[in-house]
């Protein structure tokens, strides 16, 4: 093992501020010993054979990029590229595959805005280059991001990158090496402040290789620790006089972009404005500022054919396997597998049902539990769902909640031997995740209200999957386990949705009456607060002094009704109001609804996903999701009593013959990340009845 393995391999175990400090102080050796090639290398400067210039006649090229290594950098992102473009600059943010989720609405805006997205390894670790059947490997992963990304633009991490090896990527350009640059781990010197060609292994695919040319701001603010930009405007001048490119690589996770103090790890971003401020003042006009995949358009297209079939630079020490080689270029596959989703709640029924049928169509095997609690079965029946009974809610008892919580657990355990399941899903069975984190089997959970609470150590989720609304930061999974779909969760279910007029004639409706559909709060939940009963009363108040308005009522169960009648039998004089006598189908009520108030979250989102003016009188914490909806005009939160009068308008509304049922991506999003995660935790071929892994 190498002294650079070793490294990699011990630095999770080293402390942050630790691993800073040996770095300083190797930094400041290393500075003394190369300072005659460093930061400007002499030997650097000579020109390509046959070298015409850049485009338009401009002096030098200046491309920039940011590679972003954790969740920081992710969520400062959009906030540099503002900074970028105020400027006049835009540049290519290359993130982190499986370190963190990225978001589409991320890479969307940022695409919109004119800037490049690419992609920065696959795990920002060390070991992605360690060996070339590894390495090799991971190449139909990477190109699976590559090609969801829209990328053509690959960066190794910490520049640990074999070239003849990421010329098997289906990339245009990469960044994986430098003109001069000792403080690296690797040793990737290219000697050239120019673009060149790189290729595989074989010189069947060529690549334009962009080496990095000014120092990365890391190294330079935060290792060394300077205090201006005095070495990044001496090594621009020295390109510019040479006529090069000046390619900067720097990263958002490390600028502080506000007024605080910086940290440890950090630096002023008024820095990297003012060099973008000198760029501009001293070299205006005269420089050809493009993004990297413009350059290797540029140098594709302006370079001699014969230099594109260039011997490799440097030479794998191991020969790869054609075989490998072969396999390497096929999509990555995810193996059919048996998944066990277990409906926990009423609204899981038509969530999971577009799922089932997908996972189904992809060649897996999806087997139900469902908890008789609420009307969870009574609906799965209606929708004609093959499930296994199993369990009852233990009401609002925080000691019950934990009792019944471990008896569900151990009354699945049958369920469980009978099928051998290989996944387990599910949007918030807390005994499912249980069960299965003892039994060490793969627990994906989708959440989209983060506070819900979450059983410490064993009750955690393995992987999540939630709104791109939500932070993975707080969430009970580690932020690497964490995956995105678009929009909301009830967006995978409402475009099937078709009205049918016939519950509505059941429950006694009318044409002719404002149609309000109210929905309790959920006093037996953990995150109940007892403002939202408050503004429920007002409501009912309000709805039974209104004439020509008739509200259905919808009860969580059976005793919240009982205790709605006891407690007010005024609210249900003169047919003011109405409760189905059965489970009705939620969207087909929401739909012949002119309006709904809810103090419950699913309804609230169906409401919004389709197109019903919604109040929520949900007074606990305001989720991400919630606030999304707000922000956007979907969603009117209702936050104290004087508001149920002032903001809830009695107005009919228009409804339309039909509806959009326009495909939502995020059914595609949740089940695409169901396999992704089937494939990375190597879960075997469902055969012989064995829950495993390799």
């Amino acid at each position: 093992m190498t002294f650079l393995n070793l490294y990699y391999q011990m630095k999770p175990m080293i402390p942050r501020r630790y691993q800073i400090m040996i770095r300083r102080r190797v930094a400041a050796y290393k500075r003394k010993v190369y300072r005659d090639i460093w930061p400007i290398n002499p030997a650097a400067l000579k020109t390509p054979e046959g070298w015409r210039g850049w485009p338009d006649g401009k002096k030098f090229a200046l491309v920039l990029q940011h590679d972003v290594d954790t969740i920081r950098g992710t969520m400062r992102s959009l906030r540099l590229a503002e900074l970028e473009r105020k400027l006049g600059f835009w540049s290519s943010f290359n993130f982190v595959p499986k370190d963190y989720p990225t978001p589409y609405a991320l890479r969307q805006k940022l695409h919109s805005w004119g800037f490049e997205v690419g992609v920065h390894g696959l795990k920002h670790d060390g070991k992605l280059f360690r060996h070339p059947e590894r390495f090799f490997g991971k190449i139909p992963e990477i190109n699976s991001y590559l090609k969801e990304w829209e990328a053509v633009g690959f960066t190794s991490p910490s520049m640990l990158g074999h070239l003849e090896w990421i010329g098997e990527l289906n990339i245009e350009h990469g960044c994986s090496t430098y003109d001069t640059d000792p403080f690296e781990p690797g040793s990737n010197a290219s000697g050239t402040i120019f673009p060149y060609f790189a290729s595989n292994n074989k010189n069947t695919i060529t690549y334009v290789e962009l080496p990095y040319t000014l120092p990365q701001d890391h190294c330079l603010f935060v290792i060394l620790k300077e205090k201006s930009i005095r070495i990044w405007k001496e090594k621009l001048d020295w390109i510019a006089e040479m006529g090069g490119m000046a390619e900067l690589n720097s990263h958002p996770d490390y600028m502080n972009l506000d007024s605080r103090p910086c940290s440890n790890e950090e630096y002023p971003s008024e820095l990297y404005s003012e060099f973008l401020e000198y760029i501009k003042s001293r070299y205006e006009g005269r420089y050809w500022h493009a993004l990297p995949r413009d350059v290797a358009k540029f140098w594709r297209e302006s370079r001699p054919e014969e230099e594109r079939r260039i011997k490799p630079r440097v030479r794998a020490y191991k020969q790869i396997p054609d075989s490998i080689v072969r396999q390497s270029r096929q999509e990555a596959r995810t193996p059919p597998a048996k998944i066990w989703i277990d409906l926990d709640n009423t609204p899981h029924v038509p969530f999971f049902i577009p799922i089932i049928r997908e996972l189904n169509k992809r060649g897996h095997q999806v087997v139900l539990s469902a908890r008789d609690a609420f009307q969870v079965c009574e609906l799965a029946d209606q929708k004609g769902l093959s499930y296994t009974r199993v369990g009852h809610h233990y009401g609002k008892n925080p000691f019950m909640k934990v009792i019944g919580l471990l008896w569900r657990s151990l009354q699945l355990v049958p369920f469980y031997l009978r099928q051998r399941p290989r996944v387990a899903l599910s949007h918030g069975s807390r005994s499912q995740t249980l069960l299965c984190n003892l039994l060490r089997i793969p627990t994906i959970l989708v959440l989209d209200y983060e506070y819900s609470r979450s059983i410490p150590l064993l009750g955690a989720p393995r992987w999540m999957i939630v709104p791109e609304a939500l932070s993975p930061i707080g969430l009970p999974a580690r932020i690497d386990r964490v995956r995105y779909y678009r929009g909301i969760k009830e967006d995978v279910y409402v475009p099937e949705f078709k009205p049918d007029p016939s519950d509505k004639e059941e429950i006694g409706l009318s044409d002719d009456k404002i149609v309000i559909t109210v929905r309790p709060p959920a006093t037996e939940a953990h995150y109940h607060n007892p403002d939202s009963e408050e503004l429920l009363d007002d409501l009912m108040k309000r709805l039974s002094q209104t004439p020509g308005i008739i509200a259905v009522l919808l009860p969580r169960n059976r005793l919240q009704e009982e205790t709605f009648r006891t407690h007010h039998p005024d609210w249900f004089a003169n047919g003011k109001t109405v409760v189905p006598t059965r489970a009705v189908d939620g969207l087909n009520l929401i739909w012949s609804s002119d309006l709904v108030v809810s103090g419950g979250g699913t309804m609230n989102r169906e409401a919004a996903a389709l197109g019903v003016p919604v109040y929520s009188i949900f007074r606990g914490k305001k989720g991400a999701v919630d606030h999304m909806l707000e922000q956007e005009g979907r969603l009117t939160m209702i936050e104290c009593p004087d508001e149920v009068w002032s903001k809830v308008r009695f107005v009919r509304r228009d409804k339309p013959p039909y509806m959009n049922n326009s495909p939502h991506p995020a059914l595609h999003d949740i089940v695409k990340n169901i396999e992704d995660i089937i494939r990375l935790e190597h879960v075997r071929p469902y055969s012989d009845g064995k829950a495993r892994r390799d």
